[in-house]
């Protein structure tokens, strides 16, 4: 075995930098250590950042599956109207749609709008404070439908007849209209409300019982008449939503003729709903194959290689498009009955005969299938929700703050935790050591300057002897 010249490594005799070569040796015995706790960090903080895309492309998943969660969500209809004009070639009403509309044909005849009482003053007001009855209190009684109220007007003026007639709150509005005549500009208008039944007459107590004026009848109460399907139908209003199903008549006017309202079901946005849920499904379960793969290419390639709770959640996410539905009916139980399945490489594909052929002949079964036929459909507790209500409820669970994917990076992260107590662990102990090395070197420094000293003194006192060869 070859032996080390120390001292001359460390140039005895010379200076020695004892505070740089132990700050090396030092650095050499904590590379490792650290290079190895900082491989630990890397790779858990790799695992954590995973699981953040997990739990996102589960958020996408469950928000693909809300779209088809809802009976309402499949409730899109085409709703057409032919003839529906007045006679003027103005619209003789407009339509809404809710999701309870049913497809068919309705034919629609309005032969009268609703209208209200509306009386005016026969004479105008030079001012809105104009003194009525000689400035003294007055009243008015108004009548609806056998029922009078009587008003008391404690501000004698166009205005306080307003403001007391509105106060009253018997379905009579009271306004002022300014005509814009050169005298007397300000009129008195009491409007009471829609339908025959909210007709009404006007007195007061005024010392002529007629300062008022309201002898100008400018419309008659009457309620709305029309035709559904060859039915007479009579209402107090012009919003008819109990007519036809899901269907709301809004009326303007009565029409030259009868029109037709043709509802249609539009599915063309439930199959970009599903359409759109297996992609997100193939997207999903494409991470989750990346990360668990190495050869991946991924840039996380690999990280839950021999995961188990990984293997978990890829397995239930897949169960998620392959299992029975809760709610089957007499045709569909999965969602390969309407053309959706997994092929050899675990992805979703689409028959699209098949699922063109459900969405057209099996429509009602479709919505039961995915949504149970509910709305508003909460996560909590048992019940039977369909695939769609079904999945967000195992998504949910997954996602949860105790939930797997959490569970696991939370543990992740106090795995972090721990590493950085191991490196802060390292610098004391590195510190420890630097400050043992250095005490060692700075008292071997102190020996070799006692050598070097001695070695100068003898050779001085040999050069001094009487027959030393320098002598000679």
């Amino acid at each position: 075995m070859s032996s080390v010249d120390f001292l001359g490594a460390l140039g005895a005799g010379a200076d020695i930098d004892s505070k740089a070569l132990v700050e090396a040796l030092v650095a050499a015995e904590r590379a490792p250590r650290e290079a190895a706790i900082n491989s630990r960090v890397a790779k858990t903080e790799s695992e954590i950042s995973a699981f953040g895309r997990v739990l996102s492309s589960l958020e996408t998943l469950s928000t693909a599956f809300s779209g088809l969660n809802d009976a309402d969500d499949f409730a899109d209809f085409v709703v057409n109207v032919n003839g529906a004009l007045a006679t003027d070639g103005s619209p003789a009403y407009s339509v809404a749609a809710s999701t309870e509309v049913e497809a068919g044909i309705t034919e629609v005849k309005v032969t009268s709008v609703a209208t209200k009482d509306r009386w005016a003053s026969a004479t105008g007001y030079a001012a809105t404070t104009t003194a009525l009855n000689g400035g003294n209190n007055f009243s008015i009684t108004i009548t609806i439908d056998g029922t009078a109220t009587v008003i008391n007007v404690t501000d004698p003026t166009p205005a306080g007849v307003v403001t007391a007639v509105n106060a009253a709150g018997i379905g009579v509005s009271a306004s002022l209209v300014d005509t814009g005549a050169s005298s007397n500009q300000y009129k008195l208008l009491l409007a009471g409300e829609l339908g025959a039944d909210n007709a009404f007459t006007i007195s007061d107590t005024t010392s002529t019982g007629t300062q008022l004026g309201l002898t100008d009848q400018l419309s008659t109460a009457s309620n709305a008449e029309l035709e559904i399907n060859g039915i007479d139908i009579e209402r107090p209003t012009n919003i008819i939503d109990d007519a036809v199903t899901g269907i709301t008549l809004t009326l303007s006017a009565a029409t030259a003729a009868t029109s037709r309202l043709s509802v249609e079901r539009d599915t063309s946005g439930v199959r970009s709903r599903i359409e759109e849920l297996v992609a997100t499904f193939n997207s999903t379960n494409g991470l989750f194959r990346d990360l668990r793969d190495p050869d991946s290419g991924d840039e996380q390639a690999g990280v839950f290689s021999g995961n188990g709770s990984m293997r978990l959640i890829a397995q239930t996410v897949t169960g998620l498009m392959t299992s029975e539905s809760s709610t089957t009916t007499d045709n569909l139980s999965y969602l390969s009955d309407i053309g959706i399945m997994l092929n050899r490489y675990g992805e979703l594909e689409i028959d699209d005969e098949v699922f063109t052929e459900a969405l057209s002949d099996r429509f009602s079964e479709v919505v039961t299938l995915l949504s149970a036929d509910t709305n508003n459909q909460t996560t909590i507790g048992d019940a039977d929700r369909g695939i769609a209500g079904d999945a967000i409820q195992v998504l949910t669970e997954l996602m949860a703050s105790d939930g797997t994917i959490m569970s696991q990076s939370n543990s992740l992260s106090s795995k972090v935790d721990d590493y950085q107590e191991d490196l802060e662990d390292l610098d004391r102990r590195m510190s420890q050591i630097y400050e043992r090395y250095l005490a060692q070197f700075t008292v071997m420094e102190q020996k070799v300057d006692q050598l070097n000293s001695t070695r100068e003194y003898l050779k001085t006192a040999l050069e001094n002897l009487p027959y030393s060869n320098q002598n000679k």
